[in-house]
């Protein structure tokens, strides 16, 4: 079961990486995580239907074979490797998606694979070992962009951070892997994600959208939806209002505008980064429950 689809039944449904123990939420457990609904939305009857679907899942037997598997996800010791990182892989394909042909053709390009393995049907990890000639999160993303064409699929994407292969590396790719799945969670149109893009907003999210004074000002400032685009277009350009423009189709004049008319609301300058990270937090954290 998918948090999408839990989601299309109850749209309050909040997604966590770890269940629960408060009885105010009923906690069922996913493929990668858990969906937190509130008990008192909840019928004896739905909850005792949602026990039965959401069973304990099985390890998948293939990756249970992988020794990065066990390394990642069972603590078990590490080879004298120097460094690695680990792509984790959020894949969507149509009937005909291949699996086989796709992990082929990844491995054949990102040729420092150490390995690589299916954790579900649409999870996919690769552990790539640090060597000369690492491709760039850049050239990588291209790399898998390049892949959904040729395959008719649609991926996310997080690439971590090289680490030490020793014992600490099982829990900082528990780390990784818990902020890329509540990004994409939150974020289904974004496909790229690092470390140093997700951590802010990952760490942002919950404290934020706890304190009222955060939800009055997004709804004071961001309830024109033409303007809180100008703005995340603005936040991925690095407040380079040339390059927001191009990414919205409008010209730069427009957008000056628009950004001198919201300064002059909020007494927020823009050309500030973090006036400017303060309104992408903002959006980030209450867009969704506006």
């Amino acid at each position: 079961m998918t948090f999408e689809k839990i989601q299309q039944i109850y749209p309050n449904a909040r997604f966590s990486n770890t269940p629960v123990d408060d009885p105010k939420f009923y906690s069922i457990r996913l493929e990668d995580g858990f969906a937190l609904l509130l008990t008192s939305s909840l019928t004896k009857n739905e909850r005792s239907l949602l026990q039965l679907l959401s069973n304990p899942i099985k390890e998948p037997k293939t990756a249970a074979t992988h020794r990065w598997y066990r390394i990642l996800f069972k603590g078990d010791s590490t080879p004298n490797t120097n460094q690695v990182r680990i792509l984790q892989v959020k894949l969507k394909g149509g009937k005909d998606f291949e699996k086989t042909t796709w992990q082929q053709a990844v491995t054949e390009i990102i040729q420092a694979v150490a390995d690589a393995f299916w954790l579900s049907q649409d999870n996919f990890i690769l552990v790539e070992n640090k060597e000369i000639g690492n491709f760039s999160t850049s050239e990588l993303f291209s790399i898998f962009q390049a892949l959904d064409s040729d395959f008719d699929s649609y991926s996310q994407v997080f690439i971590g951070e090289f680490h030490k292969t020793d014992g600490n590396i099982s829990q900082d790719f528990q780390t990784e892997r818990q902020i890329f799945l509540q990004q994409a969670h939150r974020n289904n149109s974004q496909q790229n994600f690092t470390l140093a893009n997700s951590a802010v907003d990952y760490f942002m999210f919950e404290p934020m959208q706890n304190i009222p004074l955060f939800k009055n000002l997004f709804e004071l400032w961001f309830n024109d939806s033409e303007m809180t685009a100008i703005l995340e277009a603005l936040w991925q350009a690095q407040g380079n209002v040339s390059s927001a423009a191009k990414t919205l189709f409008l010209h730069r004049n427009t957008i000056s505008y628009r950004i001198d008319k919201f300064q002059e609301a909020t007494g927020l300058d823009l050309k500030k980064m973090d006036d400017l990270m303060f309104c992408h937090l903002l959006i980030t954290c209450f867009s969704e429950t506006k």
